[in-house]
């Protein structure tokens, strides 16, 4: 997977929009782990964000990814402030939490340098995802959660398209 495809995916998911569920318990403990140092680059985003989308001229339907971006409530992204074998340990520990919380790993795509990893939780509808991305030789991590309720067919297409 190549910078790219890493770019592409999160601009995408960042400029999408819809109905509030639970977070993820273990997302939100890495995330307050880190909240209060200096360097911790977070975002978190809540409410419609379609109409902010359609400014960016993004062809959202192209995709298949308008009933996506009516399905999203809110989008918490951070990078961790850490590198190399602790910022391993720590995707390590949340894809176990993840496990416990009762998400399943619905795609991981792992190049030499790179790597994305996604889960999801719920079957025919899906509560909620959580992507985990690894860039750059273990120099940057980051974590996209969506929040929303998303049918699994659309996502399939979405997946096929992107």
């Amino acid at each position: 997977m190549n910078r790219l495809a890493i770019v592409a995916i999160l601009t995408l998911l960042i400029a999408l929009p819809g109905a509030v569920h639970a977070q993820s318990k273990s997302v939100d403990q890495l995330y307050k782990q880190y909240k209060g140092q200096e360097n911790f680059f977070h975002l978190d985003l809540a409410g419609n964000f379609l109409d902010f989308a359609k400014g960016w001229n993004l062809e959202i339907e192209e995709a298949n990814l308008d009933a996506i971006t009516e399905s999203i409530e809110r989008v918490k992204f951070f990078k961790l402030p850490v590198r190399g074998s602790r910022a391993l340990a720590d995707f390590r520990k949340l894809s176990k939490g993840l496990d416990k919380e009762h998400y399943e790993l619905m795609m991981d795509a792992t190049d030499k340098d790179s790597g994305l990893s996604i889960y999801s939780k719920g079957k025919d509808m899906v509560d909620g995802l959580v992507l985990m991305i690894r860039s750059d030789n273990d120099k940057e991590f980051m974590v996209i959660e969506l929040e929303g309720r998303f049918d699994q067919k659309t996502l399939a297409k979405v997946g096929k398209a992107i």
